[in-house]
């Protein structure tokens, strides 16, 4: 009897708690954005200072010990002069996936355009070079920020950007694929699996250390040409 008694009162407490789960008001999500540009020198200073201090406590402790104090001792400024440019830490991320999209986006560009006319597999060896070498350069930060953007829902992670890296690879990859392809749509599933693989290696590469990166760029752009070739590419 006392079992069933028990059983019977936590029953209505779990249904308690639940109710009253239901009837919490459900928490902002963090505000992601600057509270405001800098427009003088020094401040543009102080700001680039409290990124890179957020960048270098990333690669050191990873997220554990990321908080606006810390960013703020290692910028050696005060947590409410942090505060003036950032709402939290949530806001650096932010702003380091920014960043590091922006870069990403801009020498992708500048490789497909440097190579423009050239044959398919030195167009891929070009973007795959410039991949290598941005992932490779604080690749303890790249690996810690893909961690954190998907929890935040950024317009600049992995997934958000995919797409738009997706639209610079088809008219690369296309003479190879399909010359006479109606849409670019037809092509994105191969275009995306490249992406896909390409990712995967490199990050994989880069986990594993200063020996696996030896000749990954050769390693990624046979996996890429092997898998066109599979695809029907004339390479």
């Amino acid at each position: 009897m006392g079992l069933l008694v028990l059983r019977g009162v936590s029953v209505k407490y779990e249904q308690m708690l639940a109710n009253a789960e239901t009837r919490l008001p459900q928490r902002p999500p963090p505000p992601l954005g600057p509270r405001k540009s800098p427009r003088q020198g020094r401040s543009r200073a102080t700001v680039e200072t409290i990124v890179e201090a957020a960048a270098r406590i990333l690669e050191a402790d990873g997220p554990d010990r990321f908080n606006t104090n810390a960013v703020a001792r290692r910028a050696g400024v005060s947590v409410g002069s942090l505060y003036q440019y950032f709402p939290g830490k949530q806001a650096l991320v932010a702003e380091l996936s920014r960043r590091n999209a922006e870069a990403a986006m801009a020498g992708l560009a500048a490789a497909v355009a440097r190579t423009e006319g050239r044959p398919v597999v030195e167009r891929l060896r070009a973007m795959v070079a410039f991949a290598v070498a941005q992932q490779g350069e604080r690749p303890r930060l790249s690996r810690v920020l893909d961690r954190l953007e998907p929890g935040l829902e950024l317009d600049t992670d992995e997934q958000a950007t995919a797409p738009a890296i997706v639209a610079m690879l088809t008219p690369v990859l296309a003479p190879a694929l399909d010359p006479g392809a109606a849409s670019p749509e037809a092509l994105a599933p191969a275009v995306g699996d490249c992406l896909a693989l390409a990712r995967v290696l490199i990050d994989r590469a880069l986990d594993a250390g200063p020996q696996a990166r030896a000749g990954l760029e050769e390693r990624v752009v046979g996996a890429l040409a092997g898998y066109l070739r599979a695809a029907g590419a004339r390479l």
